[in-house]
């Protein structure tokens, strides 16, 4: 008999170790890998090892956490204005 469950989609390799270090809801995943990114190394991630990645991924998931409306509304607002350049620019 198959299980009514659905696969659980696969996940990129920095939000596999985001989850495994973190252990955060799948839905915090992409919000916290842009934390890192843009708050604790202002950078990319590809030139950090492993150990610095896992430390900022506990860094970013606390931050979230902690400041979840502020990140919220950034992630809203930014995709509004997306959604409304690309609506203008449609409309040309």
């Amino acid at each position: 008999m198959r299980s009514s469950t659905r696969p659980q989609p696969r996940l990129n390799p920095i939000h596999r170790l985001i989850q495994d270090v973190t252990h955060a809801p799948a839905s915090d995943l992409a919000q916290i890998e842009n934390i890192m990114r843009d708050d604790i190394f202002h950078s990319t991630l590809d030139w950090q090892t492993r150990e610095q990645l896992g430390a900022a991924a506990r860094q970013a998931f606390a931050l979230l956490n902690e400041n979840r409306e502020i990140y919220d509304f950034s992630r809203v607002s930014a995709l509004a204005m997306f959604q409304q350049t690309r609506a203008e620019q449609t409309s040309v």
